[in-house]
């Protein structure tokens, strides 16, 4: 099984306007986790990567934010595994690198936040990847004060509808 382009059109900016804001659980997110949990292997990561439109990797990067939390207030570790390659992504076709790492902080809270083992959960990723998402790996090298949620500017939190991280920046 292969990936095709036009399934990552979801993934253009222009249809995306406002996206990381809007209230979590859209019909946007299901789509994007459900594109995400396609990719089973390294050459599906490549793939991925390839087909990621322009400036693509903003709007993954705002998914992998809404999938932590989204994560922990289903309890749901797919919603974190997408989030994570979501983050992998992003990381690897980022031209900085630092934009990425609130999105890995965020997951990785929420992974121990549902009882999973970050570490073992962001291997497993690199590992699907077949090893290309070093970031991920980089990332779990960090002093625990650099992973924290709150170095990036982030809070645990509530909106409307329950658990949600908030940023303190805005």
């Amino acid at each position: 099984m292969s990936l095709r382009a036009a399934e990552f059109s979801i993934l253009e900016p222009t249809k995306n306007f406002n996206y990381g804001s809007q209230d979590l659980f859209s019909a946007r997110d299901n789509q994007i986790r459900d594109l995400l949990l396609k990719v089973k292997d390294g050459t599906m990561f490549e793939q991925a990567k390839q087909f990621l439109p322009r400036d693509g990797d903003r709007v993954l990067s705002a998914f992998a934010k809404r999938a932590a939390s989204m994560a922990v207030r289903h309890q749901d570790a797919r919603e974190l595994r997408a989030g994570i390659l979501a983050a992998a992504i992003d990381q690897e076709v980022s031209s900085d690198f630092r934009e990425g790492l609130p999105a890995l902080a965020l997951l990785y809270r929420a992974a121990e936040m549902i009882g999973r083992n970050p570490d073992l959960e962001f291997s497993a990723i690199n590992d699907l990847s077949g090893g290309r998402a070093r970031s991920l790996v980089d990332f779990l090298r960090r002093p625990p004060e650099d992973k924290s949620i709150e170095a990036m500017g982030f809070e645990e939190g509530d909106d409307k509808q329950g658990f949600r991280f908030l940023s303190n920046w805005w």
